[in-house]
Order: C-alpha cells, then structure tokens, then sequence
C-alpha cells in the first residue's frame, strides 16, 4: 500500500483492491457413497460440499458449528419428517441471519445449500 493509501485508510476511505473479492463455488457435481459394493442413493458431496442428512432436529444442531468456523455445507432433510423438517429449515434460517450467512434451497423442502459470509455461488 502506497502513501496516499495509508492516509484514505487512516481518513476512513477504503482502496477497491483493499477489499476482498467473495470465494465462489462452482457449479454442482455429485458424488455417491459406496456401502457393501452398492451405490446407495445419497450424495455424500456435492461438488466437494458435504451433504449431511440428520434424522431429527438434535442431529440438524450439530452442523450449525460448520458456519461458524466458515465451512459451506449442504443439509438434506428428506430422512424427517414434516415436523422436524420445518424446525431444521427455522433454526438454520435463524443461524444463517445471526452469521450473515446465505441460505440457498436446492430443492423445495429438502435440499438446502448454507453458504457462510463471503462465500458466493457461480451460475
């Protein structure tokens, strides 16, 4: 940073190339466990992201620390039911707001994308 750029900073003015340009994840691909030589039907990444798929709303709770720690993660809720469906999609909206995160839907009430602050996706 040259002179003048001490001073705009110090006067509270920011350079452009100061700030930093947001991360961006490509588009999907899928990626399928193997269990016993079958392929089972889930994706365990998508696109490197991993894909968890909790049972109930406790299990849903403990991948709210990926955010935190800056970690973009895909939640399945396919495997609840109705109920605890709608409180996973509640307490993430609610986590995403508080961290300033994104919170994309994948697919209409299952397939949900949290993306953590300066993270973006690429069309």
């Amino acid at each position: 940073m040259k002179f003048m750029g001490y001073i705009f900073k110090f006067l509270g003015f920011e350079n452009e190339e100061v700030r930093s340009k947001p991360k961006k994840v490509k588009k999907a691909k899928a990626s399928f466990k193997f269990k016993n030589g079958q392929m089972t039907n889930r994706a365990e990444h998508i696109d490197g992201i991993p894909v968890y798929y909790p049972e109930n709303f406790v299990q849903a709770r403990e991948h709210a620390s990926f955010l935190r720690d800056k970690k973009a993660f895909i939640i399945s809720v396919e495997s609840c039911s109705r109920e605890d469906a709608d409180k996973i999609f509640e307490y993430f909206h609610g986590v995403a707001y508080g961290l300033r995160a994104k919170m994309i839907t994948l697919e209409e009430d299952k397939l949900y994308l949290l993306l953590p602050e300066g993270m973006e996706v690429e069309e």
